[in-house]
């Protein structure tokens, strides 16, 4: 007969990234958007568990994701309980090993979330543009009651804080998924705009700023949405090194030094005249994948497919 520890049996977290679920020989996995990602039976030592001892646990199956192919995509290479924590070695295959640690938690997945609809949802109501280097009207979002219209799409949202972080406020979709919102994971309401981030290899990168028609020359475009990406994944010492850029869609990207002044100003004129091209986004990594692109952006991904605008 087998036997497990309750040490063991639980729910575990990881920040933003990963939400275990262990009942005894059961373990699930789900990412931040309460996806379950895997489901595969256990074993191990309880006898080791309850002494304190580093106790590996043997998954029966180790594959989070597979590519187009088939091919596994992301693994989790390996999962031991020690000191009170689980640490996951998980393998991405474009970007190799990195260690994830989790800790025991009392609750659902991800249960950080306050809802701040009552505080925030009138101001917000109305058609929101985004601000460009070219300058004049562009794309946009509207939003009526509890519903945001992002390029034709509809998506039910709640405007939320964070448990860790209680006086930033952002729009996330109802299910916390990005299921209808386009290259989006959330957007930050902040003074007289919304300015759009999505995660690419678990690092939020700021993709657009937002404002009311009146507002769009107005507002100061902030500086954190001209800063590279910041990965918050813990690497390990001889693992890859991890360095990314992003800026705005319709913005330059930063370059080495920091912005001149507000909106279009201090921008590489080049650059400029790329995000004027018509139809076609200036975003430089693929939304699904995170292939960076050295030119002007693709119809379609090189490396993942994705067809990227139409």
């Amino acid at each position: 007969m087998n036997e497990y520890s309750d040490k063991i049996n639980g729910f575990w977290e990881e920040g933003y990234h990963y939400y275990i679920e262990i009942a005894d020989d059961t373990l699930t996995v789900r990412d931040y958007a309460r996806r379950v990602m895997l489901v595969t039976r256990i074993s191990y030592s309880a006898g080791a568990a309850e002494k304190g001892e580093k106790t590996p646990i043997i998954l029966e199956d180790r594959v989070l994701s597979r590519d187009a192919s088939g091919d596994p995509f992301t693994i989790i290479r390996t999962l031991d309980y020690e000191d009170g924590e689980l640490r996951m070695l998980y393998y991405y295959t474009i970007m190799g090993e990195t260690v994830y640690t989790l800790k025991k938690v009392d609750h659902g997945p991800f249960d950080h979330i306050i809802i701040r609809d009552g505080e925030f949802l009138d101001k917000l109501q109305g058609d929101w543009y985004r601000w460009s280097a070219g300058g004049g009207l562009s794309e946009k979002v509207t939003i009526r009651d509890n519903v945001i219209s992002i390029m034709g799409n509809d998506c039910a949202f709640h405007v939320v804080s964070y448990k860790y972080d209680k006086d930033s406020v952002y729009i996330v979709p109802e299910d916390l998924t990005q299921s209808n919102f386009p290259s989006y994971t959330q957007f930050r309401v902040e003074p007289d705009m919304l300015t759009s981030t999505m995660i690419v290899f678990d690092a939020s990168m700021p993709l657009s700023v937002f404002a009311r028609k009146d507002m769009l020359d107005k507002i100061a475009v902030p500086d954190a949405a001209r800063r590279p990406m910041v990965s918050t994944m813990q690497f390990r010492p001889d693992g890859p090194a991890f360095t990314m850029s992003g800026g705005l869609m319709g913005m330059a990207d930063p370059g080495e030094g920091e912005p001149d002044g507000d909106n279009a100003e201090g921008q590489d004129p080049d650059a400029r005249k790329e995000t004027e091209v018509p139809d076609r986004p200036s975003f430089k990594f693929c939304p699904q994948c995170g292939c960076e692109f050295k030119g002007a952006v693709p119809r379609f991904c090189a490396q993942c497919g994705t067809k990227l605008y139409t």
